[in-house]
C-alpha cells in the first residue's frame, strides 16, 4: 500500500508542557486507522497539527511525500485534509445546504451558482440529509449537525478525512448509522484517521490502531492485538487491569 501521510519524531510543547513527545506512524493511502487514548493523551493535539490548527514544535507530517507541517489551515486543507470536531462547528445563521456550498466554494476546484446546490444536495444525500437543504443549521438535532459537518468535510474532496470523535454522543441506532457511513467512505478509497472512544465502532472500521498516552505513542498494530496489549489496557484503566 502507498503511503498518504508520515509522521517523523513529532512534537509539540506549550510552555514547559509536552503535549505531543516524539510520535512517529503512517497512514496508507486508502486505510481507516484509528487513533487512540484516554483523555489528555495528545490525540486531538496530533489532529490539529496535521489540519494545521498548531504547529509543531518539532518534527515533521507529510501528505504524498510533501512536508505540510506547520502551514496555514487553508493550505493544507487545499493540499487535501479535512477535518471534523469534538464540538460540532455550524454556521448557524445559514441553512443547511450553505453551510456546504460554503465548503465548495472554497476547494481547489471551487463550485458556485446551481452547480454548488446540486452538489449540496448529492452531499446531504449521502449523509442521510437528503432533501433539507433549506432548513436551518441551528434547527438541526445533534446527530444532523454531525452529518451536515461531514457533508462539508467530504465536499472538499479530500484525500486525508480527520473525524475528531465524530460518533460521540450517538445513541445506538445512530452509531449504527454512523459506522455504516464512515465503512462507505473506506468503501470508495478515502484515507480515514479517526479519534475515538467507542471501542465498538473502533473494532468495526479500523483494522489498524495507533495509542498514545501522556504524549507518547505506545502501541501501533492491528486493532486486535492493540486492545489486548496490557500497556494500552494499563493506559486506559490501570495497572490492576493489566
Amino acid at each position: 500500500m502507498t503511503t498518504l501521510v508520515e509522521i517523523q519524531n513529532l512534537k509539540k510543547q506549550f510552555g514547559g508542557l509536552t503535549a505531543v513527545n516524539a510520535v512517529t506512524f503512517s497512514v496508507a493511502e486508502g486505510e481507516t486507522v484509528a487513533l487512540l487514548g484516554p483523555n489528555g493523551s495528545g490525540k486531538t493535539t496530533v489532529l490539529n497539527m496535521i489540519s494545521g490548527a498548531l504547529a509543531p514544535t518539532s518534527g515533521s507530517i507529510s501528505l504524498a511525500g510533501e512536508n505540510i507541517g506547520g502551514l496555514a489551515p487553508n493550505r493544507i486543507a487545499h493540499k487535501g485534509v479535512a477535518r471534523t470536531f469534538q464540538l460540532v462547528r455550524v454556521l448557524p445563521s445559514l441553512t443547511v445546504a450553505e453551510n456546504v456550498t460554503a465548503a465548495l466554494a472554497f476547494r481547489p476546484n471551487h463550485l458556485w451558482g446551481h452547480a454548488a446546490r446540486d452538489r449540496a444536495e448529492q452531499l446531504l444525500a449521502e449523509v442521510g440529509l437528503g432533501g433539507r437543504g433549506d432548513e436551518h443549521a441551528n434547527d438541526l438535532t445533534y446527530i444532523d449537525q454531525k452529518r451536515m459537518e461531514l457533508a462539508r468535510a467530504l465536499a472538499a474532496e479530500p484525500r486525508l478525512l480527520l473525524l475528531d470523535e465524530w460518533l460521540s454522543g450517538l445513541n445506538p441506532t445512530e452509531l449504527r448509522t454512523g459506522i455504516d457511513l464512515i465503512t462507505s467512505l473506506g468503501q470508495r478509497g478515502m484515507t480515514v484517521l479517526l479519534v475515538e472512544h467507542i471501542m465498538e465502532a473502533v473494532r468495526a472500521l479500523c483494522s489498524r490502531a495507533v495509542v498514545m498516552n501522556v504524549g507518547n505513542k505506545i502501541a501501533d498494530g492491528p486493532t486486535a492485538d492493540v486492545l489486548a496489549d496490557p500497556a494500552v489496557i494499563s493506559a486506559y484503566l490501570g495497572e490492576d487491569h493489566a
